[in-house]
């Protein structure tokens, strides 16, 4: 009876330590992960795609760093809690810690709500973003007046109705950025939603076409909405480059002429210079013997 008793002490001992040790093991591996900083941007270019801008950060030890190599999962959410979140599929960060998810267009709704989620990662904690985009769309088109060009644009709600007072940018498209047309930072619409900026002549580009954007920028409720409009009454860009003529600043093949014939002749006269005074070194020193 008493060894029973002992034996069942020690099953019961050794039952509680493997307990504690997985235990123990599963709250360090918790408190061991990171947490990681996620935002999320919704974009649409109109008559294209819309897309979310994923940035994920985490503390290091200079600063926040990107987190690389995360993998997110989206979701098409509802925020009554009545349907169940819809995954639309999943994307892995880059190196900068920026991922871009191509959102299917039967996921674009009147007003949709998007969720990311970071889930089972081994090295960051779970977490999830939510943001909701109600959807709306930018009629952009080019306007001809009194022999002026002018951006027609209209901002509509996804059931085609003028939205007034909604702050819009106009630009032209260049390598590094947009540069404002019309002089102004950003126009306002009017009660038919509309914007007319006039275009100033004399902007150049290749070939003579240009392309300018209408945007709906970083709206809190929809997200950014960018138009397009490529037109091709520029001022065609004149190739001017002599990168290909034999000029200081040309590649090695294309060194002018007088580089390369100035510099072997003073080469020759200098080696010439030098053997001649070898050469009467060696007749002193002979006539010497």
């Amino acid at each position: 009876m008493i060894q029973s008793t002992i034996k069942y002490c020690k099953s019961a001992v050794l039952l509680l330590i493997v307990v504690f040790s997985f235990s123990g093991n599963t709250a360090y591996g918790q408190a061991d992960k990171k947490s990681a900083s996620v935002s999320i941007q919704y974009s649409k270019i109109m008559n294209e795609y819309s897309f979310l801008n994923i940035i994920a950060k985490s503390k290091g030890e200079n600063g926040f760093e990107p987190s690389k190599n995360v993998n997110f999962t989206i979701y098409k959410s509802d925020t009554t809690g009545v349907v169940a979140d819809v995954k639309m599929g999943e994307i892995k960060t880059n190196k900068d810690g920026k991922a871009k998810f191509i959102i299917p267009s039967k996921f674009v709704e009147q007003v949709t709500t998007y969720k990311v989620k970071l889930e089972n990662d081994k090295i960051f904690e779970d977490t999830e973003e939510i943001i909701s985009i109600t959807n709306v769309n930018i009629e952009a088109s080019i306007e001809k007046i009194d022999s002026i060009y002018n951006i027609k644009a209209r901002l509509l709600s996804a059931k085609n109705k003028p939205m007034a007072e909604e702050a819009l940018n106009v630009g032209l498209k260049r390598l590094f950025g947009n540069l404002s047309v019309g002089g102004e930072e950003n126009y306002t619409t009017d009660e038919d939603g509309a914007v007319l900026v006039p275009i100033e002549k004399g902007y150049t580009g290749i070939n003579g076409k240009l392309n300018f954007q209408v945007v709906l920028a970083e709206s809190e409720k929809y997200g950014t909405v960018i138009a397009n409009i490529n037109t091709d009454f520029g001022v065609p860009i004149v190739d001017k480059s002599t990168f290909n003529e034999r000029t200081m600043w040309s590649p090695p093949t294309k060194t002018p002429f007088f580089l390369l014939v100035i510099p072997n002749i003073l080469l020759i006269g200098i080696w010439a210079i030098l053997t001649l005074l070898l050469f009467n070194l060696y007749k002193i020193y002979k006539s010497k013997n």
